[in-house]
């Protein structure tokens, strides 16, 4: 057997790996040939990542002629595939995606044509030019991946995608144009919700924000697209610490049950919020709510019913019951 790595790459994965490979080289803002490779697989991840959707609704899609589809030829790579138009027209009537892409998009065709100049003709352009050119493409890109392409992945090739995309997330909050370019439109907003938007703990930046159980995504970055399923998970992710150490060696718990909630789970956690970037804000992860403090009663996260006493509103009626 040979020692050296076997080339396996599914189509996902081969997108996520152009994908991985381009925003890599814009974190670090590159110049010249590094900045060539970097539009280049940009737009084979954009290919490649809109034919793995119609893969995995139906791999005949990905044949310019459906019909004609053959099992076999398929896995051996031996067929031609449509382009990025006719993949997007496809998505659009066939898959029937919830938020279709343009087949003309504008920001695609202009990242095509760059690819064909470098690709047959050679091109001398400004840096700022090209960066120009390819964030809108990322932008729109991340937003497919999160919402049309992760979800609906139940290929054997899914642990690793999203393992893949966990190390693309931090990448991205270090591309200061595609920061300025996703976060400017969201400041109405992240503005309002200052108060629950937490920093990321992928792309470093306010653009977490706190939603709640409701949609069973409790967190969801803005910027990178970091989600988590559920609240345990984000709990999990944002928690310092953890319960077995607070019992057993004392000390402050990783999360609190939260008394306004009263959901009997430990959702509350101390977190950095964009309101307070240096602090430690109790936030009900459950709820979508900072809280006032912990009960000195019983030890529960809670809006202060007696702020002198640190007592939560069930345990102020417990005293009171008493007189």
């Amino acid at each position: 057997m040979s020692s050296r790595g076997d080339m396996h790459f599914p189509v996902i994965i081969n997108g996520l790996d152009y994908l991985h490979s381009s925003v890599s080289s814009l974190a670090d803002e590159p110049e010249g040939r590094a900045l060539k490779y970097a539009v280049l697989h940009l737009q084979f991840a954009a290919e490649t990542l809109f034919k793995a959707r119609l893969e995995l609704h139906d791999p005949a899609l990905a044949w310019v002629n459906p019909k004609k589809f053959d099992e076999r030829l398929h896995r051996q790579g031996e067929f031609k595939s449509v382009g990025t138009p006719v993949a997007l027209e496809r998505l659009r009537d066939d898959v029937k995606i919830a938020n279709p892409i343009d087949p003309e998009d504008a920001a695609l065709t202009a990242l095509v044509k760059l690819r064909n100049r470098l690709t047959h003709f050679g091109a001398t352009d400004t840096a700022v030019a090209v960066e120009a050119r390819a964030i809108p493409v990322l932008d729109l890109l991340l937003t497919f991946i999160d919402e049309e392409l992760l979800p609906n992945d139940d290929s054997d090739a899914a642990a690793e995608a999203e393992e893949l995309m966990e190390t693309i997330r931090p990448l991205v909050g270090r591309i200061r144009g595609l920061v300025d370019h996703r976060l400017g439109p969201l400041g109405e907003k992240l503005g309002p919700a200052s108060g629950h938007t937490l920093r990321c703990l992928s792309c470093g930046h306010f653009a977490a924000l706190v939603i709640g159980n409701a949609d069973d995504r409790p967190v969801v970055c803005l910027l990178c697209g970091k989600a988590y399923d559920d609240v345990a998970g984000a709990v999990d992710a944002y928690g310092v610490g953890s319960f077995y150490e607070a019992i057993t060696q004392g000390g402050e718990p990783p999360a609190y049950e939260c008394a306004e909630c009263s959901t009997a789970q430990a959702c509350v956690v101390p977190v950095q919020t964009a309101d307070e970037p240096d602090g430690r804000a109790l936030m009900c992860l459950w709820g979508a709510h900072p809280v006032e403090g912990v009960c000195g009663y019983c030890q529960r996260a809670a809006d202060f019913a007696l702020s002198e006493a640190a007592m939560c509103g069930d345990c102020a009626d417990v005293q009171f019951a008493k007189f």
